[in-house]
């Protein structure tokens, strides 16, 4: 019998979850996953994910792929995505998809947004100007936590800024990241380790200084989680893309 290959773009709030990766006895997104897929798909195989979140991170659009030998309608699986945690998690988008298909091995670059209440205080040009200068390939092991040193810490960072939005008609800070890849809450630490940095009226290469060093402990804690979204992640031949009125049903912000 052929693999019945699935994927699906999900969004969901941080603030519902202990993060992506099974734990025991704690709500994650994986688990919910497979609560709601198992029913339908018993020898649901290949779990894969195209980028972890940790306890309080949101999602727009993150992606997970698995196969089985059952079939059924993609229209059933979404229902019973919306269905496992309502107001929770819910799904963008569901597909079949090729065999080769592998929600982390196949993304092309990863997409992350950090919102920061604004403060007249902060010099976003500043800002921008700092992150703006990470672009291109280089290590980012000073901006990363719980990763061990041994780690392939060479990432290639595609876009990095920071500008004022509107959030939920609320004035905010938005940085926004894409790199083929992100070490464990490197975007976190980046965004607290710029505002400190700008705060000082540090230089502006002091990020870029701070990459060249690779001394973790000269770098920030990481921002506050719940300020941090996985927006997209892009696949070739392969578009994610968020259903407006999905965000709001489990109160996310579309602007994200």
């Amino acid at each position: 019998m052929e693999r019945f290959n699935v994927r699906a773009v999900l969004a969901y709030r941080g603030d519902a979850f202990a993060g992506f990766v099974r734990q025991i006895g704690r709500q994650t997104v994986e688990q919910a996953v497979l609560d709601a897929v198992q029913p339908l798909l018993p020898d649901v195989h290949g779990m894969a994910v195209g980028g972890r979140t940790d306890a309080g991170v949101n999602a727009t659009g993150q992606v997970v792929s698995f196969w089985s030998r059952h079939r059924v309608p993609v229209a059933a699986i979404e229902a019973a995505l919306d269905a496992v945690r309502p107001g929770a998690i819910a799904a963008i988008d569901v597909r079949e998809v090729p065999r080769s298909f592998h929600a982390q091995f196949s993304a092309r670059h990863r997409r992350y947004a950090y919102f920061l209440p604004d403060e007249d205080r902060l010099d976003v040009a500043r800002l921008d100007r700092m992150v703006g200068l990470l672009v291109g390939r280089r290590s980012f092991n000073a901006f990363a936590r719980d990763t061990p040193a041994n780690a392939p810490m060479v990432r290639t960072m595609i876009e990095a800024r920071a500008r004022r939005a509107t959030l939920e008609e609320v004035s905010v800070v938005r940085f926004d990241f894409a790199a083929d890849g992100f070490l464990r809450r490197q975007i976190r630490v980046l965004v607290g380790t710029a505002v400190r940095e700008a705060l000082g009226e540090a230089p502006d290469t002091a990020l870029l200084d701070l990459a060249e060093l690779g001394d973790r402990a000269r770098t920030a804690p990481p921002a506050d989680p719940t300020g941090l979204y996985l927006v997209r992640i892009a696949y070739d031949g392969l578009v994610s893309f968020s259903r407006r009125g999905k965000l709001k049903e489990i109160g996310l912000p579309t602007e994200a």
